[in-house]
């Protein structure tokens, strides 16, 4: 069944990221990256995959309540949630919630922790962020100097270098000795994805990045959806809580519960960004599960043109081109490149086994829950938001270019990577963050000409130098 395959894919994907963090790091002087290759504007490649619009493209361009609290990132290394956030002309200042992972090493403890990239694994997206500065906090106090090591996934016009039945799908770098700015800031470089970690135990995290950013789009926000969605109950390996779920199938039956909901598109739409929260539990940890397991995770939602034709995951509150959809790998046989799934009407919840606000118990790993706390699992909900925007380019600089989605059956030799100028392919100098208070102002476009969204040869993306997907050609 294709709930099964899912919930097997999904425990697999997230075993194999995480191990692949505990690979034994080597810091090196100069990033090295794995096979993947940054393309610089003027010689476009064929093809890039569909990324989402990043929430720091919407950063004063959309009412903040929107964004409090979306997961911004989800990975083998956590979550990181949106707290605030604000435009002031070419920077924009995010205030987030980090909820890291961590690993015994010895007698030290390891905290691995997101930045504000996606990373792209087995048929999801990623997201792409400029450089940035980085402040981290715990319990309120600066602990930006602790962080030693990190590992990323570079921008850039990249294609793929693994297809959807591998974990990563884009190289990463080696594990670097991190580098800090004048002011003691962490420097982040571009991105979609990116790793930190620091030597100690570290709880109660907090962040703050500084981007220097030219935004090119306008954003009009048209309406809004809310649901209440349930906890999935079925089949599938559900890694550390598999106790859980034959407990919930056990005592309300051999049944299938995965929430889907028919959403109603404004007509002007072109993208939309879901917002969920949290579950408060790890079913996949991949170091320490007793310190892991009970630590906030994510999941994976979908849209749909059917109930059972799904859209490729989604892990991440990143905004979405509406026709821009490709099918779920799992239902797409031995294709090299996903079939596109057209006219979602359907959005499929996240697959959480614990609900939000139902704190983890151990005996959802080790059995016994009573039959109370199962009640109480099986009749909770949580708020799931679907908001649509009217996005349009308003900045030139932007370069159009045919998308595709790679399949199960696609391999790197097929990429064509032209236009690269040499050197060691990423540039590890961020902007500094700028001086002084940062002020919200109103962003004010200036007039430019810009070239028609022609169809021709489409879908296709608007993409700035670094990669970063900006607007959305739907294909004839």
């Amino acid at each position: 069944m294709i709930l099964h395959r899912r919930a097997v894919q999904t425990s697999t994907m997230l075993l194999l990221v995480m191990l692949l963090s505990l690979l034994p790091y080597q810091v090196k002087a100069d990033p090295q990256p794995t096979n993947s290759t940054p393309v610089r504007s003027g010689n476009p490649p064929d093809w890039l995959e569909p990324r989402s619009l990043n929430i720091i493209d919407l950063v004063g361009l959309v009412p903040e309540a929107q964004l409090q609290d979306a997961i911004i990132v989800y990975s083998g290394v956590g979550i990181v949630q949106y707290i605030s956030g604000s435009r002031a002309g070419n920077t924009v200042t995010i205030q987030a919630r980090i909820t890291p992972r961590y690993v015994r090493s010895g007698s030290q403890v390891r905290t691995y922790l997101n930045c504000l990239g996606q990373e792209a694994i087995f048929d999801h997206w990623s997201s792409v962020v400029p450089a940035s500065s980085m402040r981290i906090y715990s319990h309120n106090q600066e602990i930006t100097s602790q962080a030693q090591y990190f590992v990323y996934s570079p921008a850039g016009w990249i294609q793929p270098i693994a297809n959807t039945t591998t974990g990563l799908r884009y190289g990463r770098t080696d594990y670097l000795s991190t580098t800090f700015n004048n002011d003691g800031s962490l420097a982040i470089p571009a991105n979609m994805g990116c790793e930190i970690i620091m030597i100690g135990q570290y709880t109660d995290l907090t962040a703050e990045f500084t981007f220097s950013v030219e935004s090119k789009i306008a954003v009009q926000f048209l309406s809004a959806e809310h649901f209440s969605f349930h906890s999935y109950i079925g089949p599938g390996n559900a890694g550390y809580l598999e106790s859980l779920r034959s407990q919930m199938q056990v005592r309300f039956g051999n049944v299938i519960r995965h929430d889907k909901f028919p959403i109603q598109i404004p007509a002007t739409a072109d993208f939309l960004l879901v917002k969920y929260p949290p579950t408060p539990a790890d079913a996949y940890a991949w170091a320490d599960p007793d310190l892991n397991v009970p630590q906030l995770s994510g999941g994976s939602y979908r849209l749909a043109a059917a109930a059972n034709v799904l859209s490729t995951d989604y892990t991440h509150s990143g905004a979405l081109p509406i026709q821009g959809q490709w099918r779920d790998s799992d239902q797409s046989g031995d294709s090299v490149f996903l079939p596109m799934l057209s006219d979602p009407v359907l959005l499929a919840s996240p697959e959480y086994f614990v609900p939000s606000g139902v704190a983890y118990d151990p005996c959802m790993t080790y059995g016994a829950c009573p039959g109370s706390l199962l009640d109480e699992i099986f009749q909770a909900t949580m708020p799931i938001d679907v908001f649509y925007y009217s996005v349009e380019r308003t900045g030139s600089g932007l370069t159009r270019i045919p998308l595709k989605q790679v399949g199960p059956k696609w391999s790197p030799q097929a990429a064509q990577v032209s236009g690269f100028d040499g050197g060691d392919g990423v540039t590890l100098v961020p902007q500094s963050p700028l001086a002084g208070t940062v002020v919200f102002l109103p962003f004010v476009s200036a007039q430019v000409a810009l070239p028609p969204d022609d169809p021709t040869g489409c879908p296709c993306g608007w993409f700035d130098d670094l990669g970063r997907l900006q607007d959305f050609i739907p294909g004839q």
